[in-house]
């Protein structure tokens, strides 16, 4: 295998998001209805009708009207109360779904799983060209290849319109961010401040991106005076991005700096998280809560090559720290861009996590609230790949290197078809089937689809089924995709187990289960059927004993 005739070359790169379009094109209605795909409809045409009522579209109004009238059900919050959600991809989402004329439920929210995925689908595009302003074409294309086969990620591509989409576009920030540190040019700086707003809009932890950005420049004045000459630019770029966040962002219109600080601080619930065995207030999660998901679920090459890079970085931001002449003001804590690009991701990272942890911050769902991570980590990954690969080709062993890395992505990628639709629950090899089922595992409720279909395909006739739910996952809003026909089979009876002839349970609680016998299956029900991917269990039926 020759390095320099066959991954050196672009076609290599181009046949990877060949691939990956066409089975993101041919997979995307495998995937279940998450929890939180209704309200982020109802989302999309709440914001549509208000950015319509400052025109004469009168017909299009009804049209959105009609829509809105139609998403409801008693699980669903208010988007009064709930509205400061972004608009960059659920008011998109609506306006395709009116411009292909759906009304089928389950294919509009098909199209905006696949919507969602070439968000995604962009992002990997972007996070490409970001490590090739860093690393040569090889290192570029199987870093690339690193952040694709990151399976909670790639699973969740299809279905989380605010965790992906929002890392999307902090990929083309940093992107944007090393251009501007290659050369302060407007053009640069324009594009930077217009994701920068949208980054902002998105989730409110990117507002990161301009004042890191912004901080680095200020710091690298400190080693190069001259760039006091962009000191206008880079005034320019921060009022841009002000201007930006306000055209993108409806819900400031009416009064910018006091709804700005409500999004800052937003509501969360305040619920019990299962994890590592106990349910604990996601007001009091350990320090371990972030640090240990990522652990048992990020590949095992990714956590070893990140660990080497990240070791790499700090020990040479070190060197460089401990070398500085305290006579002398005009220092570089780096030495060329490159490893300006080095310590401006690792020192993101860093301060992020350390804000995130200690500041108690309440998450949901393991750490799908920052799958924006990922940036960072494969950033980092492909840094102490570059630093094996050149180890090896000094070694004159990089065939046996590539030979290697090909092999550990191919068990990786074998993992994820065996997970398939469920990878966004993926667990890593270091973890026993046992210790999977001491965390949450489907909380955006992923398999209630495959729940029905199964008990749609045992009921061919037209009896009424009644359904007890020992869990906090409103199964009403997954039913939106079936037939009313099935549909109507349906009667959700809440936690009156008595009246029903199934429960449906899982580990999802906004209680603690040892302490609160809200969810506690009653004697009369017995173990049905359970579905496992890979040992974890997604969910249990129990049945009424008499049935």
């Amino acid at each position: 295998m020759k390095e320099n005739t066959l991954f050196n070359s672009k076609y290599f790169i181009y046949a990877l998001f060949f691939l990956l379009f066409v089975i993101g094109t041919l997979t995307f209605r495998d995937y279940g209805i998450g929890i939180d795909d209704k309200f982020h409809r109802l989302n999309g045409f709440y914001w549509l009708d208000y950015l319509l009522s400052f025109t004469d579209f009168n017909d299009l109004k009804s049209l959105v009207k009609i829509k809105l009238s139609q998403i409801s059900d008693i699980s669903l919050p208010s988007t009064i109360e709930y509205n400061k959600y972004s608009i960059i991809f659920d008011v998109p989402a609506a306006i395709l779904e009116l411009a292909l004329k759906l009304d089928n439920p389950k294919e509009f929210y098909e199209v905006r799983h696949y919507l969602n995925f070439i968000f995604y689908f962009v992002g990997c595009i972007y996070f490409y060209r970001l490590l090739s302003l860093r690393f040569n074409r090889l290192i570029s294309f199987f870093g690339c290849v690193l952040f694709i086969l990151s399976p909670r990620i790639y699973g969740e591509s299809f279905y989380n319109m605010k965790d992906i989409v929002f890392l999307t576009f902090l990929i083309m920030g940093y992107f944007y961010s090393f251009r501007c540190f290659l050369t302060y040019d407007i053009k640069n700086l324009v594009f930077l401040s217009f994701i920068s707003a949208i980054c902002i809009q998105t989730r409110i932890i990117g507002l990161a991106l301009p004042l890191s950005f912004i901080f680095f420049y200020l710091l690298s004045i400190l080693s190069k005076k001259s760039d006091l000459k962009y000191f206008g630019k880079i005034f320019l770029y921060s009022i841009a991005t002000f201007l930006f966040l306000i055209a993108i962002w409806p819900y400031l219109w009416s009064s910018p700096l006091k709804n700005f600080l409500a999004v800052i601080n937003n509501w969360s619930p305040s619920i019990h998280i299962f994890f590592n065995g106990n349910y604990i207030p996601n007001d009091f999660l350990p320090f371990s809560y972030i640090p240990l998901w990522i652990l048992i679920s990020t590949p095992v090459l990714h956590i070893f090559l990140f660990t080497i890079g990240f070791f790499l970085i700090f020990k040479r931001l070190y060197q460089r720290l401990v070398s500085i002449d305290q006579n002398n003001l005009s220092y570089d804590i780096w030495k060329g861009v490159k490893e300006k690009f080095d310590v401006f991701i690792s020192l993101n990272f860093l301060i992020l996590m350390t804000l995130v942890i200690f500041l108690n911050i309440k998450l949901l769902n393991a750490w799908k609230h920052l799958y924006f991570i990922n940036v960072y980590l494969i950033y980092i990954a492909s840094f102490g790949l570059n630093n094996i690969y050149i180890f090896f080709k000094k070694k004159n062993k990089v065939v046996l290197f590539i030979n290697i890395l090909i092999l550990s992505l191919t068990l990786i990628a074998f993992k994820m078809y065996k997970y398939h639709p469920y990878q966004g629950l993926y667990f890593n090899s270091l973890v026993s089937d046992n210790y999977k089922n001491k965390f949450e595992v489907d909380f955006t409720a992923l398999s209630a689809r495959h729940f029905f279909e199964r008990i749609f395909e045992s009921k061919k006739n037209d009896e009424k089924i009644f359904i007890g739910t020992a869990s906090w996952t409103p199964l009403i809003r997954t039913l939106d995709i079936f037939k009313k026909s099935e549909r109507e089979k349906i009667i959700l009876v809440g936690q009156d187990f008595q009246r029903a002839d199934l429960i449906f349970s899982n580990n999802i609680s906004e209680v603690d289960k040892t302490l609160n016998d809200k969810y506690d299956i009653p004697k009369n029900f017995s173990k049905f059927y359970q579905l496992k991917i890979d040992g974890a269990i997604l969910y249990t039926i129990y049945k009424k004993n008499n049935l």
